[in-house]
């Protein structure tokens, strides 16, 4: 039979396999992501300072969970039905599909753009307790907008476990920001110091040091700097929508089935994801606004002893300082999103892999899958935890020592803390992806209301105790998600009545943790042979990298056939698409 279209893998390509494949390109992806946002973050946090990634972060806490509902539910439905259809070899429900998607998506888009508008003024007065922050909320809704557009493309070419426009685009995004949102914060910061140099005003205000100059231009630097991400996300829109028209495969026009149809029945089968995801999303971001109320509590005299030293040198004034303290655990958490970010990979790819598997009888092959999926991505962020625990000095020095020492101090201990918890957060990812993968969606929305509940009960009830402050909300984090985790974990084994690997999933990649850290963080201080802290941190993450991989070896937890898969399966997948 004639395949629908050229980007479907054939039978000759097992579950795994296709699985594997495809995950290696979204992870190289979303590394090259990671590396870029990394290097953007350093030049950008000297140009707008602890303070402007403040107004950076309240905004992106109004904007996450709108980007959340349109990219975690949409496209994940839509590639389940992509795939659904392909296998029926039915192009006029794809075309009608494609067509119904793109256009519901634009609606979609717009409303979540009017939302943000709407709400950015309530938002920044009366929770981030930060009025200035409006100006990056406001220039930063357009790109929900061109999100929903560009995922109407994306989802559909993952229904054919095609990442490359998913890879590419967001590549190009990230790229984009970075470049066009330095290049903004750098002439807007230049002009107004130039102009209060001048003049002595600061947009027609007049102010007496440079600390309450910078004090006002910092929100209209991070506005600029927000402008690259808006942009980003054009070009990334630009780029999927470019690669449609030139692969539009043998697609019909839409004949018989009308694209209004499909546009109902993707947004029917969408609804308990989005609902699902929706909560998450809610309860996401009542986890940081609960902490940065919870901080607003704080008697900033405390806050400022506490931080003295970052204070001190990053120059914050007191009426600053709960945005300053908020900055500092926004960059804390950069990194430790890195991480979770990376190994969202794993759970995209399982949507449509675990899709496909479910369709069968055997419950063994789907298990195995499963259990692979859950395997992978512990042991991912396990090698990631360990290696940014035991370097977090080293790794925030690298990227502010020499444009903002003051991260590095107050920073430190944050990173370290919430890097031996990133696995936690990453099972949690990959079971949510597995849930929705099986038809489940809707019965997530009780783990997400209960961990949501759980991580901003603890935050305003640890994050204001002076003896925790940023330390309670690593703690609320854990156990949140931690439940997340075993509960969405269990409702896959409920539904698709397969087997769940404990040795595999937990006590092997536990034992190989405990190892790793145990022997590096004591062998890595024999090692600081260079002068060069860039190298030092290289032969460290060698090193680790190296073990990580003996002790996943000897405990049998990965074989050679896993880590040659990829590579195999693409030839394959190439030989079988025509």
């Amino acid at each position: 039979m004639q395949n629908a279209l050229p980007y479907f893998y054939g039978d000759k390509m097992n579950d795994k396999s296709k699985y594997l494949s495809s995950a290696f390109l979204l992870l190289s992806s979303s590394v090259i992501v990671k590396i870029i946002g990394a290097v953007y973050k350093i030049p950008l946090t000297a140009f707008i300072g602890a303070v402007g990634r403040g107004y950076f972060a309240s905004a992106y806490n109004l904007y996450l969970p709108l980007h959340a509902v349109i990219m975690g539910a949409f496209p994940v439905a839509l590639s389940k039905l992509t795939g659904k259809y392909n296998a029926l070899n039915d192009t006029e429900k794809l075309s009608a599909l494609k067509k119904g998607a793109s256009r519901l998506m634009v609606k979609v888009g717009i409303v979540g753009m009017a939302v943000m508008l709407i709400f950015a003024k309530p938002y920044c007065d009366l929770i981030a307790a930060s009025p200035q922050s409006i100006y990056t909320v406001l220039v930063l809704a357009p790109s929900i907008l061109f999100s929903a557009m560009a995922a109407s493309y994306r989802g559909f070419y993952e229904g054919f476990m095609n990442m490359r426009p998913t890879a590419v685009s967001q590549t190009l995004e990230a790229l984009f920001k970075m470049v066009f949102g330095l290049a903004f914060a750098r002439l807007t910061m230049a002009y107004l110091i130039a102009l209060y140099n001048s003049t002595g005003l600061v947009l027609g205000t007049a102010v007496q040091t440079q600390k309450e100059a910078l004090s006002l231009i910092y929100p209209i630097t991070s506005a600029a700097a927000m402008g690259g991400v808006t942009f980003g996300s054009l070009v990334s829109l630009i780029y999927v929508a470019v690669y449609d028209r030139i692969n539009r495969g043998i697609l019909p026009r839409c004949g018989r089935v009308p694209s209004n149809k499909m546009e109902s029945d993707l947004l029917s089968f969408s609804f308990p994801i989005m609902m699902s995801v929706a909560i998450q999303s809610v309860f996401q971001f009542l986890d940081t606004a609960t902490a940065q109320y919870a901080l607003g509590t704080v008697n900033p005299s405390v806050l400022m002893s506490y931080y003295r030293e970052s204070v001190r040198l990053a120059g914050a004034q007191q009426s600053d300082i709960v945005t300053y303290v908020y900055g500092l655990m926004s960059t804390a958490l950069d990194f430790k999103n890195l991480i979770p970010g990376i190994t969202m990979a794993l759970g995209v790819c399982a949507v449509p892999a675990v899709s496909a598997a479910a369709e069968g009888d055997n419950k063994e092959r789907l298990s195995a899958l499963i259990n692979d999926i859950y395997k992978y991505t512990v042991l991912l962020s396990v090698l990631g935890g360990v290696l940014l625990a035991l370097n977090s000095r080293k790794v925030l020095d690298i990227f502010y020592a020499s444009s903002s020492p003051d991260i590095p101090i107050g920073c430190e201990k944050l990173v370290a803390a919430f890097s031996l918890t990133v696995p936690i957060y990453c099972l949690a990812g990959s079971a949510v992806f597995c849930v929705q993968a099986v038809g489940k969606a809707q019965k997530s929305i009780a783990p997400y209301i209960v961990s949501g509940a759980v991580r901003s009960f603890l935050n305003i009830l640890l994050v204001k105790d002076e003896k925790y402050l940023l330390f309670g909300a690593v703690i609320s984090g854990a156990v949140g998600y931690l439940i997340m985790a075993v509960w969405n974990i269990l409702i896959v084994k409920r539904c698709t009545k397969t087997k769940f690997s404990l040795k595999n999933v937990f006590i092997k990649p536990t034992v190989i943790a405990l190892i790793l850290y145990f022997v590096i963080s004591n062998l890595t201080k024999f090692v600081e042979i260079y002068e060069n802290p860039l190298i030092n941190l290289l032969i460290d993450f060698t090193i680790c990298i190296v073990l990580f991989c003996m002790l996943c070896f000897l405990f049998k937890s990965l074989k050679f056939d896993d880590i040659f898969c990829a590579f195999k399966t693409k030839k394959n997948a190439r030989n079988t698409c025509n």
